[in-house]
């Protein structure tokens, strides 16, 4: 009988919070579609959602130490294991070595450039991993999330552009979809109290505030609240220290008009509950959130420098914000709430579906079969060689 063979998933956390967890999640179904073994390594999982996907699990021990050590200890424990146990195929999440894929999910150093342009030289524990990982080479292919990303990797590591590959991430369309704003919509926004001519607008997210740039999202509302005919309220929703932004809001009087959430299971009912979502980040390699709100027929607009923005052409391409000027923003946002957007709702729905966990399958399928082709080609050169 034929060996069943074994694929390796490495990330350093799992679970179904980040858009991290759930790519590789849906990277455990499509190799077992493809008839693989799949072992997944980590410092930290969800054993039952791990388990849930048919896959196997190996923790390693997180060590109470500084961050970059922690992560040079997983990366070399993780490489031990795959050196002892061969497997046929390495997929990893950015904290490991010697990987034939690598899965990129954030440009560390580009985000500090332009969040924090005068500090120079405060290199993160995460920043020093991946020049680790992706200045040695010993990967076949890179994959970006975006060709922001893709551009930034070329030209930071100086990665050859034929080992980079763009893969946006893909959605759920069981869970995000048109028919959730039928049967949700109403009742989500009686929950939040929102009434009938009331608009919300809201910022979801699964943490970090200041890169999503909640600061200008408050200032936006401000600008709605004082200079609009129509009554506006505001939802947000993610992990992480709300309080100062709270603050904030109490500060300019607007406070009473938000509503703030930690992370929720069902989401999508909430972007369904929203008129507008809008997402001012100062940057985001791609925004999953983008693209689930697109699915849910819910109108997105973001920043520039949002990755989701390279999935929205011609009449789609008035959704991306240039600059941060908060009035700007309110009349982009005051505009749609006056307008009728059942064309460009359709059509949101129409790009997002070309993206659901299908499309990722026939991505991961490609990038897995060129990982092969390539694979048999350096062996037989290898054989040519020692002949």
């Amino acid at each position: 009988m034929e060996e069943v063979p074994t694929a390796v998933i490495a990330i350093r956390k799992l679970n179904k919070t980040t858009g991290a967890a759930r790519i590789a999640l849906q990277q455990i179904s499509t190799l077992k579609s493809m008839g693989y073994r799949v072992k997944v390594i980590c410092e930290k999982a969800n054993k039952k959602t791990v388990a849930s996907y048919g896959a196997d699990l190996k923790i390693i021990p997180k060590l109470p130490l500084s961050s970059f050590i922690r992560r040079l200890w997983f990366t070399k424990r993780a490489n031990a294991w795959c050196r002892q146990h061969r497997p046929s195929l390495v997929i990893s999440h950015g904290d490991m070595e010697n990987s034939d894929i690598i899965y990129m999910h954030n440009c560390i150093d580009l985000a500090q450039e332009i969040m924090c342009p005068h500090v120079v030289g405060n290199q993160s524990d995460v920043s020093k991993i991946h020049h680790r990982v992706l200045q040695k080479s010993k990967y076949k292919l890179v994959v970006a999330n975006s060709q922001m990303m893709a551009n930034d990797l070329i030209k930071r590591y100086k990665i050859p552009s034929e080992k980079v590959s763009i893969s946006y991430p893909g959605f759920d369309d069981r869970q995000f979809n048109t028919s959730v704003k039928t049967t949700s919509r109403m009742k989500q926004r009686e929950e939040l109290g929102i009434k009938d001519k009331e608009k919300l607008i809201g910022l979801i997210t699964s943490g970090d505030f200041k890169k999503r740039n909640l600061d200008l999202f408050i200032d936006i509302a401000y600008e709605l609240i004082h200079n609009s005919e129509i009554t506006y309220r505001f939802l947000v929703i993610g992990q992480g220290d709300i309080t100062p932004y709270k603050e904030k809001a109490t500060k300019l009087g607007i406070e009473k008009h938000f509503t703030w959430k930690k992370t929720v299971p069902n989401v999508e009912c909430y972007y369904v509950a929203l008129d507008v979502f809008v997402l001012p980040a100062h940057i985001e390699e791609f925004g999953c959130v983008v693209l689930e709100a697109m699915a849910c027929s819910t109108i997105p607009l973001i920043s520039e420098r949002v990755g989701a923005g390279e999935l929205l052409q011609n009449e789609l391409k008035d959704l991306i914000i240039k600059g941060y000027d908060p009035k700007e923003w309110f009349q982009a946002i005051d505009n749609i709430n006056r307008s009728n957007n059942s064309k460009i709702t359709e059509k949101l729905v129409n790009t997002a579906k070309k993206y659901s966990y299908d499309y990722q399958y026939d991505v991961l399928q490609g990038l897995i079969s060129q990982h092969l082709q390539n694979s048999i080609k350096d062996e037989a050169c290898f054989t040519h060689l020692k002949e």
